[in-house]
């Protein structure tokens, strides 16, 4: 099977910003956060130490690489609801995540299973955290020095959401 570079990109899809966010779909996002990091291990058990070295897509990190990338961004999102939260919109401070990717050492030459640890715990303070909030908490937002709007907390579930399964379908395009 061949498949378009837009469908290597965007194997569930281009994400979607919605207006909208109801209650259900808000926990859908939750339970698909809370669930990644064993749906990661999974299918990440079926490669080999090859397969993490091998770009997923045709001009694409390694897996490796994309599993650095997940940490290292879910890191960054879960601080960022974190001072969303406590504080009155801030501004996050952005980052390069092509560099961290590229230049990093760690992102480069480190297993995975140091990722998918902090992926694991991440993602157990963050569902938690997620799962305390009430519905005018989830209004709360950041200011992105990079996005001319804000980023309300209940976008950022389900984005965020989008962006686990996002990569976690690049590598079982990859395996298939």
């Amino acid at each position: 099977m061949s498949l378009s570079l837009e469908q290597w990109q965007y194997p569930i899809g281009r994400y979607q910003p919605k207006q909208i966010f109801l209650a259900e779909e808000l926990n859908a996002s939750i339970a698909v956060l809370k669930a990644f990091p064993t749906d990661l291990k999974a299918v990440l058990s079926q490669c080999s130490n090859e397969d993490l070295n091998q770009p997923y897509r045709p001009g694409g990190w390694t897996i490796k690489q994309l599993v650095h990338h997940l940490a290292d961004s879910h890191m960054h999102s879960y601080m960022r609801c974190k001072y969303a939260f406590l504080e009155n919109t801030p501004t996050i401070k952005g980052y390069q995540e092509q560099d961290w990717a590229e230049k990093s050492p760690d992102a480069l030459h480190l297993d995975v299973e140091a990722s998918v640890k902090i992926l694991e715990g991440v993602h157990e303070r963050w569902t938690y955290f997620f799962e305390q909030l009430s519905a005018k908490d989830f209004e709360r937002e950041y200011a992105h020095p990079e996005r001319p709007e804000n980023f309300p907390l209940k976008e950022v579930v389900y984005f965020y959401a989008w962006h686990a399964q996002h990569h976690l379908n690049h590598i079982k395009q990859y395996l298939q």
